[in-house]
C-alpha cells in the first residue's frame, strides 16, 4: 500500500495535481451590483436590429469578459430588486469587440429577455477564445433600479470565463490563458511523486 510522506517534493507535487485539477473543471464567475438613477443610460435593443421604444434610457452595468477556450456559456440574472412595478425585468445585451451606448445595435450578437426565472434574463452563447465581449446589464423599463445578482458560467468546452479587458499575449511574455503554465507544472508533479516513492524504498 503506497502511504504518502510529508515531503517537500510530495507537497510540491500535490499541489501542481491540485492546480491541474481546478484548471480542468472551471468554475462559475458570480456578479453583483445595483441599477440606480446614477447609472449612464442608453436606448437599449430590442432585438438585433432594432431598438425597444419602452427602454429607451434604461440604467446599466457594464461589464466586460473573456473566455479562453471555445465554447458555450451562459449568463444568467438570478435576482432583480426592480422599482417599477413590474417586478423584477432584466434585459441582456451581448456585444462582441467594442461597446458604444451612442450606437447600441453596433457589435451586438445577442439579446435576451426573459429566458431565466420569471422575467429574469438568460443568456446562452458559443463565444470564442480570447475575444473581448461585453455584456451589458439593464431592466427592461425606463427608472426601474435595483440590487441584482447574476452568475457567469460554463456549459460546454470545458474553458473559463474572466472578468476584464482580454490583453494578447506578445513574444517571450506569458498570455492571458493560465491553462498551458499549469498544465506544465504536470512533469513537476509526476516527477516529485516518483522521488518521493524512492526515497521511501
Amino acid at each position: 500500500m503506497f502511504r504518502f510522506q510529508s515531503s517537500s517534493f510530495l507537497k510540491l507535487a500535490v499541489a501542481a495535481a491540485a492546480f491541474v485539477s481546478h484548471a480542468a473543471f472551471a468554475a462559475p464567475v458570480d456578479i453583483s451590483g445595483a441599477l440606480t438613477a446614477s447609472d449612464p443610460t442608453f436606448n437599449r435593443p430590442l432585438t438585433l436590429t432594432s431598438l425597444s421604444a419602452v427602454g429607451t434610457r434604461v440604467s446599466y452595468d457594464l461589464y466586460s469578459f473573456y473566455v479562453n477556450t471555445t465554447g458555450i456559456y451562459s449568463i444568467e440574472a438570478l435576482s432583480f430588486g426592480g422599482t417599477a412595478g413590474l417586478g423584477a425585468d432584466t434585459f441582456f445585451s451581448l456585444y462582441r469587440g467594442a461597446f458604444n451606448p451612442a450606437t447600441p445595435l453596433s457589435n451586438l450578437v445577442q439579446v435576451d429577455d426573459d429566458s431565466g426565472a420569471g422575467a429574469l434574463s438568460l443568456l446562452t452563447s458559443t463565444l470564442q477564445a480570447n475575444t473581448q465581449y461585453y455584456l451589458a446589464f439593464s431592466a427592461y423599463n425606463n427608472n426601474d433600479y435595483g440590487a441584482y445578482t447574476g452568475r457567469f458560467n460554463t456549459v460546454s468546452g470545458g474553458g473559463q470565463v474572466f472578468l476584464g479587458a482580454f490583453v494578447p499575449s506578445t513574444p517571450g511574455t506569458p498570455g492571458q490563458v493560465p491553462e498551458p503554465a499549469t498544465l506544465a507544472l504536470l512533469p513537476l508533479a509526476l516527477a516529485g511523486m516518483t522521488l518521493a516513492r524512492r526515497r521511501r524504498g
